[in-house]
């Protein structure tokens, strides 16, 4: 399977927010996760910064060549996941998009809901990360070389 294949569903959501969004059941517009006409473009945007967070964490995988390309390191990476690590992260990242939207000021709920799932998003990204990136192959790393002087 492909990262391309990564989404995420309405029980994904409920699992973490169902009372905040008992009730609602938005079925007009191009909506994916039926919360409002346009979540798609939130979940688009949540997908690619999850992408980008990936990307800079496991840059030394593309850079000793270990996978050829961003796409293959990805793939591999959402190969890897067995337990829907991924599913989860995208489901914070989500919540903390869908949150700030409406954070005015930071007594808000909003914001202080959209803190919370950025604080959970980048604790997760740490630890699941290092955990996916274990079943990964062993970036080619060549050990440093340190020159001692004899004077």
């Amino acid at each position: 399977m492909a990262f391309s294949d990564l989404t995420l569903t309405r029980n994904n959501i409920d699992a973490l927010e169902e009372l905040t969004f008992k009730g609602v059941n938005v079925t007009t517009g191009t909506t994916t996760l039926n919360l409002s006409e346009k979540d798609n473009l939130i979940l688009g945007k949540a997908i690619k910064l999850l992408k980008t967070d990936i990307l800079e964490n496991l840059r030394e995988y593309i850079n000793d060549s270990t996978y050829a390309t961003e796409t293959a390191l990805l793939d591999a990476i959402y190969a890897a996941d067995s337990e829907e690590l991924l599913v989860d992260l995208l489901s914070y990242k989500f919540l903390e998009l869908w949150f700030s939207q409406d954070a005015t000021h930071k007594e808000s709920y909003s914001f202080q809901k959209a803190g919370k799932y950025y604080a959970m998003y980048i604790q997760y990204l740490t630890g699941n990360l290092r955990r996916l990136s274990g079943l990964l192959a062993k970036p080619k790393t060549t050990p440093r070389v340190r020159f001692m002087s004899m004077y």
